[in-house]
């Protein structure tokens, strides 16, 4: 069965079966799929899973639907196609077998879809979003979910921060080499629009592209981290 992965910036990633025929969603509660937020219209599109193809059609909504970054009436959608919807960022999976994992992680242990728990970063906005806002909102949920910490003598192994503090140091989530790097030498952490990295302990050597990093530095792709003696490149993998 074809699905869509559920994300918000505050909530673990969720997943919405997809049944065969119709799927409305939008902000009403009679929606077969509910995205709880003032910037999603009260029936904002539908989804149609039908014998040769899926699709998804906007329903006259007030800003509109992105899909992988551009506004469509109705489009066919593919695996990995990138969706949003006001607030929501979602993504297509179709029913093959390589389907079944999303980066890297068995799709069937997400948790089910269940609009009480999401919780996005406005607070009590009451306002909708205009296209242009919506396109930047996509194009930061992209780098949350895209952007990687790759080792540098090693391509097969990486880590994603996405938007909670990635570690680095003997008491980290990532083990590096060298002297001083005991405790939490260094973290990667999200600040709403960025990746950062942010200092742990003073004495730990830690530089982006060979300079040394006093407080925090913003990352950008292709930036070489140095944490201690251990190398990472920081990349955007789509």
């Amino acid at each position: 069965m074809p699905r869509l992965i559920i994300k918000s910036t505050m909530s673990k990633n969720q997943r919405f079966e997809l049944p065969e025929g119709e799927t409305i969603f939008g902000r009403e509660n009679n929606c077969a799929l509910v995205l709880p937020n003032v910037s999603v219209s009260r029936k904002h599109g539908r989804v149609v899973v039908g014998a040769q193809a899926v699709n998804i059609e906007d329903l006259e909504s007030k800003s509109g639907i992105l899909v992988n970054g551009e506004r469509v009436e109705q489009a066919a959608l593919k695996t990995g196609d990138e969706i949003q919807v006001g607030k929501f960022s979602m993504v297509y999976l179709g029913d093959g077998r390589q389907d079944r994992f999303y980066k890297g992680r068995f799709v069937e242990y997400l948790a089910e879809y269940t609009p009480g728990t999401v919780m996005l970063d406005d607070g009590a906005a009451t306002f909708a979003l205009t296209p242009d806002a919506l396109k930047r909102l996509q194009q930061e949920s992209h780098l949350v979910e895209t952007a990687r910490l790759r080792l540098e003598t090693d391509k097969r192994r990486f880590w994603y921060p996405e938007d909670r503090p990635l570690t680095f140091g003997s008491k980290g989530m990532v083990q590096v080499e060298g002297w001083f790097t005991w405790g939490i030498a260094g973290e990667v952490v999200w600040d709403g629009r960025k990746h950062t990295l942010k200092r742990g302990t003073w004495w730990a050597p830690l530089r982006v592209n060979d300079e040394p990093v006093e407080q925090r530095r913003p990352l950008k792709d292709g930036d070489r981290v140095k944490v201690g003696k251990t190398t990472f490149v920081y990349e955007i993998h789509d």
